[in-house]
C-alpha cells in the first residue's frame, strides 16, 4: 500500500469528486481513478460510492482518509522545515495568533522580542483558536495566543494574559455613536460585521446579541482570518460589531471606533498564552507574556 494513495483518497473525499481531487493533486483523472481502484483491491473493500452528486465515503474509506490526512500534514511539515532552514530560521519558535492580536499587537511584540533575543527566529501564523490548539496538541506549534478552547491536551499549559469583555463598537460617524445611553432594542435593524465566524468557540457570534435582547439584526459581512476588513469597513459608518474591549482599544484612535454605551452583557473573551508543558520554552513564554502586558500598558 502506497502512502500517496491514502493522501489521494483523503483529497477525493474532501473534494467530493474524483475530477476535482485530480485537479487539486495535479494528476490526471484516469491516473487517480486507477490508484483508487488499486487501493480498494489492496484493502478488499469499497472506499467510497459514486453518484451524479459526487462521491460518498464508506466507513473504511473515512478511516483510511484520516491516515492520509496525517501523512499529508507530515509532508507539509517537512516541506516547511526545509523552507525555513533555507531561510536561515534554524533557532525558531512556531506561534499562532488570532486576527486581532496579529493586527494590533504582534508587530510591537515581535520587535521587543527580537531586541531582547536577536538570535530568535519567529514563524507566526494567523488562524482560528480551534485550529491552533489542534496544531499545538500535535506538536506542530510551540506557542499559541488566543482565547480558551476546550480541546487542549493535559500536556498543554495555559497562562492567562489578561481578562477581556466583549462590547459593541461602531465608528464615530455611525447614527448611534453620539448617544449617551442605549438599550438593546435601540440596536434592532442595524447591519453587523461578525468576526470569528468560523472560529468554533463556545458559541456563535450571534448568540450574545440574542441573549442581550437584540431581536432584529442583519449580518452584512462575516469574517474569518482577517480583521482589517472590519476596521476599514467600519470607518464608513454603516456597521456595528462585537469586539473584545481591551484589544480593540488598540485600534480605536486609528480607526475612529467608539464603544457604544449599552447596558447589556455580551460575554467575555479572556486571552491566554498556550504552550507545551515541557519547559523547553519556559523562558521565552515568560518573555512573551511580559512583552504583551507591557504593550497593553502603553495604551
Amino acid at each position: 500500500m502506497e502512502p500517496k494513495h491514502l493522501v489521494q483518497l483523503a483529497a477525493v473525499l474532501d473534494c467530493g469528486s474524483i475530477n476535482l481531487a485530480a485537479q487539486q493533486l495535479n494528476i490526471t483523472q484516469p491516473t487517480l481513478t486507477k490508484n483508487m481502484q488499486t487501493l480498494e483491491m489492496q484493502v478488499g473493500a469499497s472506499l467510497f460510492s459514486r453518484s451524479r452528486h459526487g462521491v460518498r465515503q464508506t466507513e473504511l474509506g473515512e478511516a483510511l482518509a484520516r491516515e492520509g490526512r496525517v501523512i499529508a500534514d507530515a509532508v507539509r511539515n517537512v516541506q516547511q522545515i526545509a523552507v525555513r532552514h533555507g531561510l536561515g530560521m534554524e533557532s525558531e519558535i512556531r506561534m499562532s495568533v488570532g486576527p486581532l492580536v496579529a493586527a494590533l499587537l504582534m508587530h510591537r511584540v515581535t520587535a521587543s522580542l527580537k531586541a531582547q533575543m536577536p538570535e530568535l527566529s519567529l514563524m507566526i501564523q494567523v488562524g482560528t483558536p480551534w485550529t491552533a490548539i489542534d496544531q499545538l496538541n500535535r506538536g506542530q506549534l510551540d506557542v499559541v495566543i488566543g482565547p480558551a478552547v476546550p480541546t487542549a491536551r493535559p500536556e498543554i499549559e495555559r497562562i492567562r494574559l489578561f481578562e477581556d469583555e466583549v462590547a459593541v463598537f461602531a465608528s464615530a460617524s455611525h447614527p448611534l455613536a453620539q448617544a449617551d445611553k442605549l438599550d438593546a432594542s435601540d440596536l434592532d435593524g442595524y447591519d453587523w460585521i461578525n468576526l470569528a465566524t468560523y472560529a468554533f468557540l463556545d458559541e456563535s457570534p450571534v448568540e450574545p446579541l440574542l441573549r442581550a435582547g437584540i431581536q432584529r439584526f442583519n449580518t452584512a459581512i462575516a469574517l474569518s482570518g482577517d480583521v482589517m476588513i472590519c476596521f476599514n469597513s467600519m470607518t464608513m459608518g454603516h456597521y456595528l460589531s462585537l469586539m473584545p474591549v481591551r484589544l480593540t482599544r488598540q485600534a480605536q484612535q486609528d480607526y475612529g471606533l467608539k464603544r457604544l454605551p449599552i447596558d447589556a452583557d455580551f460575554g467575555y473573551r479572556h486571552l491566554y498564552l498556550w504552550h507545551r508543558r515541557d519547559g523547553k520554552f519556559q523562558g521565552l513564554v515568560e518573555n512573551i507574556r511580559d512583552t504583551v502586558m507591557q504593550v497593553l500598558q502603553e495604551e
